[in-house]
């Protein structure tokens, strides 16, 4: 059987498709800003959905997701909640200063993650204005 130019183009792009490549895969490390913003999310959708907001809640357990999704196969155990958040202020201040860090985050990390904390502290800012 004779292999045509266009059979072996096709045959190449499949195995490169497939990720049948030399390149090794690459497992995340342990990222210590990843770590904090995955905390601070729980934390916040505990308080959030305590407070009767649903939907900020949702967005934060999005956050939850993705963000345990990117650090395994470490797995972040949860922390007991180190002070409850009464009202709606108080989330407010709190969805302002997470914020704050994962700004910090977006503009410090040496990781390739900037567009993901960039897209946490705003999404953590626009909280903060709806709750205020």
């Amino acid at each position: 059987m004779f292999t045509t130019r266009r059979g072996l183009l096709v045959g190449a792009a499949v195995l490169a498709a497939a990720g049948c490549t030399e390149t090794p895969a690459k497992i995340i490390d342990s990222d210590d800003d990843l770590t904090a913003a995955l905390r601070q999310a729980r934390s916040l959708s505990r308080a959030a959905d305590s407070l009767g907001y649903a939907d900020i809640a949702g967005d934060h357990l999005a956050h939850v997701a993705t963000l345990e999704r990117l650090l395994l196969p470490d797995a972040v155990e949860a922390e007991e909640a180190a002070g409850a958040i009464a009202d709606a202020a108080a989330l407010a201040e709190a969805e302002a200063a997470a914020s704050d860090e994962a700004r910090e985050s977006c503009l410090t990390t040496t990781s390739d993650f900037a567009v993901l904390f960039g897209e946490i502290a705003a999404s953590r800012a626009a909280h903060a204005a709806v709750i205020a």
